[in-house]
């Protein structure tokens, strides 16, 4: 069934046509037609894998699973090719079987979720904002209900756009003395948390311990000896 909900038949053997009810999930599923072998039934709009199926006919009763088909991905555009590690670019996804929910979508990079999940077209296609981060080739996964994308069906494939950050860019650092010390560096891509920094270097020397305030700044502790200067961070 396709995202867009529709008629559902269930198969099997039902004694007491005229009492028959169906629940799918945690819906009514209203019943359209019954016989003595099978069930019709018209059921809402939505997206997951292996809801329960429940039919009670006459105080029995009997269950099984139902699953909607899996998301098809037609194509995925970005407004930026590379990010800022503040994120916010805008990421456009097009296919089919991608529900009218976007609480029901789950899409990352790099097993970071993007943001602001917005639905443009019910079923057919979605933004995001990119998520903050640092590196490259962050690879994008999408799942939609829990299901990922066909790979038999979809045109595009998903894992292969990847997600870049810009680089960081140092615009300035404070001085300290070669007693060594606090050293604050400003400028812009350094990253959201600490884990981002592998390293930084100032002339030859590591500057140890560095702090992050929200991707514009580092301090980190200067050894003595070495006044600042030549400084390299690596993200």
């Amino acid at each position: 069934l396709p995202s867009e909900g529709g008629v559902i038949t269930i198969s099997g053997l039902f004694y007491h046509t005229q009492r028959v009810s169906v629940t799918v999930g945690s819906r009514d599923c209203p019943v359209l037609s019954v016989d003595y072998v099978s069930i019709q039934c018209r059921f809402w709009p939505g997206t997951g894998a292996s809801l329960s199926v429940t039919v009670a006919d006459t105080g029995v009763f009997a269950s099984s699973t139902f699953s909607y088909l899996p998301p098809i991905i037609y194509n995925v555009t970005s407004s930026s090719p590379i990010s800022t590690s503040l994120g916010g670019s805008v990421i456009i996804i097009t296919g089919r079987n991608l529900g009218e929910s976007p609480s029901s979508l789950d899409i990352r990079f790099g097993g970071v979720r993007c943001t602001s999940v917005d639905m443009i077209i019910p079923h057919e296609q979605y933004t995001c904002l990119s998520p903050p981060g640092t590196g490259t080739k962050k690879a994008m996964r999408i799942l939609v209900g829990g299901q990922a994308p066909s790979s038999s069906l979809s045109t595009f494939n998903v894992s292969s756009f990847t997600l870049d950050y810009h680089p960081p860019t140092i615009t300035s650092i404070t001085t300290t003395t070669t007693a060594g010390g606090f050293v604050t560096i400003f400028g812009y891509n350094f990253g959201q948390v600490d884990a981002s920094i592998q390293s930084i270097f100032i002339g030859s020397k590591r500057c140890l311990t560095p702090q992050q305030a929200q991707h514009f700044s580092i301090v980190c502790t200067l050894l003595p000896s070495l006044p600042p200067s030549n400084t390299t961070i690596i993200t």
